[in-house]
């Protein structure tokens, strides 16, 4: 409807899409059937030569490009994870990051038309329960994927072993909840490393957040301040 009001998309292009016959939700043809109507939207919207878009860019850009690049290269590989991906860029070396950059320029361009426009409809959405008196709790994960732009991008960040492969994954050990405990895959941070960047990529995170959220809940808190580790293998 917000894409439709902005002359972006029409009704009946919106009404031809598959979504399911509306009686049960289809995730899967959701999650398909937008991908052409994102497309067009993106296509058509203009953003590009404005100065909100500029803006969004630059207050964004330490997260924006890399899970833009992310996502292409992701999609340039049917959607494998990292582990499918060629070693170069797999690994982030400059010069495959600069060779992708310029081969997948107009998938990186949608995928941060995606963000910019998430972003205008979720500020509406906030203000909106701002004035209804509603806050809005963010349930943030402490830890991040294996396959995210927030690891692929600061492989620095992690326990990694010398040939750059994730050394210790999270989980919890046996508890009141389970006998043999819990193994989540997570790759683990290096607090070390945190530490010498003032642990920079978690105050923009969390800045990030509270952009997005009246309140934030980091799951699990107490992984701060110790956590399981599990060999990788």
């Amino acid at each position: 409807e917000d894409l439709i009001a902005q002359g972006l998309l029409t009704k009946n292009e919106c009404d031809e899409a598959d979504f399911g016959d509306g009686r049960e939700v289809d995730y899967g043809k959701l999650y398909n059937g937008r991908w052409d109507l994102l497309r067009k939207a993106y296509l058509r919207s203009g953003h590009k030569d404005t100065q909100e878009f500029a803006d969004f860019q630059k207050d964004n850009e330490f997260w924006l490009r890399d899970y833009a690049l992310f996502m292409a290269v992701k999609k340039a590989h049917a959607g494998a994870g990292l582990s499918g991906w060629e070693p170069d860029i797999r690994d982030y070396k400059t010069d495959a990051v600069q060779e992708w950059s310029v081969k997948l320029q107009d998938d990186i361009g949608f995928y941060e038309y995606l963000q910019f426009e998430f972003a205008r409809q979720w500020k509406k959405l906030k203000d909106y329960a701002a004035g209804q008196g509603i806050s809005i709790i963010g349930d943030i994960p402490i830890y991040v994927s294996a396959d995210s732009s927030d690891f692929w991008a600061h492989r620095e960040l992690f326990q990694l072993d010398e040939r750059g492969r994730i050394r210790m994954i999270a989980g919890v050990p046996p508890d009141g909840f389970s006998a043999t405990g819990q193994v989540w895959g997570n790759p683990l941070y290096n607090w070390e490393k945190h530490k010498e960047t003032g642990y920079d990529w978690w105050i923009r995170r969390i800045a990030k957040c509270k952009e997005l959220y009246d309140v934030i809940r980091i799951d699990h808190f107490r992984g701060f301040d110790e956590y399981f580790a599990i060999p990788a293998d």
